[in-house]
């Protein structure tokens, strides 16, 4: 079983990219778009792996954190959601966000991710919210099971979300004010200050 592959990305296409290890052996790893955005040819990677086996198939995933392969696993143990459909909603939603939504039972942020109705998106909150609640899975769960609110999720949450990690700022610590901010302020250019002025003391 394959857990952990780091070498030289070789070949990068648009769903999965060859990474070639010190042995000379090339591995092809299916990834989130978000994290094979960030590769580059010729260049080091190293990803946790989900080795997949089904019947005389076997296809591997990778991922850049041991949390996202976690959350990867847990989402593929929901009825109607394999593999291929797990790397989709990964590639549609950050692994915060995707938490955000389950902990609010908030279906519709689903709705632009390929194959998944509002039948799959019910029953994935569900049984995701089940299993994050059993297992831990390091410091995702930690700071994203209390700010996991229906404002937390909304539109304008995500929003700000990305705009500050797009900034420069860790989602860890992003998340860490949204919360705050959030109680305290209605409009986004309210909240983007506020975020902003908290996120700038951290440094």
């Amino acid at each position: 079983m394959i857990a952990f592959l780091e070498g030289i990305v070789h070949t990068i296409e648009s769903d999965y990219l060859v990474l070639q290890t010190a042995s000379g052996v090339g591995y092809q790893l299916f990834l989130p778009q978000s994290l094979l955005l960030e590769a580059a040819k010729n260049e080091r990677g190293q990803y946790y792996v989900h080795t997949h086996v089904r019947e005389a198939e076997i296809t591997l995933y990778g991922f850049a954190s041991l949390e996202e392969k976690k959350i990867f696993e847990m989402l593929i143990k929901t009825s109607g959601v394999g593999p291929k459909l797990g790397i989709v909603i990964l590639s549609a939603l950050r692994p915060a966000q995707l938490i955000q939504a389950i902990f609010s039972q908030n279906t519709s942020q689903f709705s632009a991710v390929p194959g998944i109705g509002k039948k799959t998106a019910s029953k994935l909150c569900l049984d995701m919210s089940d299993q994050l609640k059993k297992h831990s899975i390091g410091r995702i769960d930690k700071n994203l099971i209390h700010t996991a609110t229906p404002a937390a999720a909304s539109s304008q949450g995500n929003d700000l979300l990305s705009s500050l990690i797009n900034m420069g700022f860790s989602e860890k610590d992003v998340l860490s004010v949204l919360g705050k901010v959030q109680a305290d302020e209605e409009s986004f250019e309210g909240q983007f200050k506020k975020a902003l002025n908290l996120l700038t003391s951290f440094q």
